[in-house]
């Protein structure tokens, strides 16, 4: 009883004086059930973190408290006595968030997701999945029942969602780009071809600021290889497209130029450049 009091008269402390403090350190709430199950909530979509003597019907079961974490899609509600602990956990983000002068407002991270440094390829990832594997084929796709003819429907954005390897990786406001902000950032940059720290790429210099980007030319993954490293760069947007499902939008780039609205097999693994409000 004691240690569930004290537990129940800290969270509340929390959520009364803290939650934004936290929100600015922290990536995510980790609530860990004494069964061995867990729940993760993002903290920037957390709007209230208490405890109550009413369950989620509203009705008091004996001298049993109940936790309750309110987000923007859902309110989590538990016996107190069913939880072993909460941990809040600290964003691991190796980027910088680079401020390009958008007229957005969007940063772009300074590296890719897998990566730490600007001329790391980082991970290739088939859209809409959150980890490397060995075969990118259709069989291999998590979204999709086997074939290119089942693939799932996840129109229209992943960003921002559990699908979003960006946001799942990096936590915080961190998630995808969408088409628009590709093209933003083609439309008020400058590219150039170039080599940074030995590695092929493209640069993207702000005509704002005069603050810019690296891209590495990543190549792309498919079946059990990678095509194209040093003269291709391919980077996922979390933009499915429409007319095709099976297809996802990419900035892709080589030594002759930029197109910022290509559309690519789903099934793919390619790299992701996250950005941040």
């Amino acid at each position: 009883m004691k240690t569930r009091f004290l537990k129940s008269i800290l969270l509340l402390m929390m959520s009364v004086f803290t939650l934004p403090m936290i929100a600015q350190d922290y990536s995510y709430v980790n609530v860990i059930l004494k069964n061995g199950d867990s729940k993760k909530f993002f903290l920037k979509d957390v709007s209230k973190i208490y405890t109550s003597k009413t369950d989620a019907n509203g009705m008091q079961q004996g001298d049993s408290q109940f936790q309750y974490i309110t987000t923007v899609n859902e309110e989590f509600v538990c016996d107190l006595d069913e939880i072993d602990c909460i941990d809040f956990v600290k964003s691991n983000v190796p980027a910088e968030a680079i401020d390009l002068g958008l007229p957005s407002g969007i940063k772009w991270a300074s590296c890719n997701v897998g990566a730490s440094k600007p001329e790391e390829y980082g991970g290739h990832y088939s859209w809409g999945e959150t980890e490397e594997k060995e075969i990118y084929e259709w069989f291999t796709y998590t979204h999709c029942d086997g074939t290119v003819q089942t693939c799932h429907d996840l129109s229209p954005s992943i960003c921002g969602t559990e699908n979003d390897v960006a946001h799942v990786k990096w936590g915080g406001n961190w998630r995808m780009p969408t088409v628009d902000e590709i093209q933003e950032l083609f439309d008020n940059c400058t590219t150039e071809w170039t080599t940074y720290n030995d590695v092929n790429g493209m640069k993207f210099v702000s005509n704002i600021n005069g603050n810019s980007i690296f891209l590495p030319a990543t190549g792309y993954c498919w079946f059990w290889g990678i095509y194209g490293e040093g003269n291709w760069g391919y980077y996922w947007s979390g933009i499915q497209n429409q007319e095709t499902i099976s297809n996802a939008y990419n900035l892709y780039f080589d030594m002759n130029g930029v197109e910022w609205n290509k559309c690519s097999n789903r099934n793919d693994g390619r790299a992701v450049r996250p950005v941040t409000n």
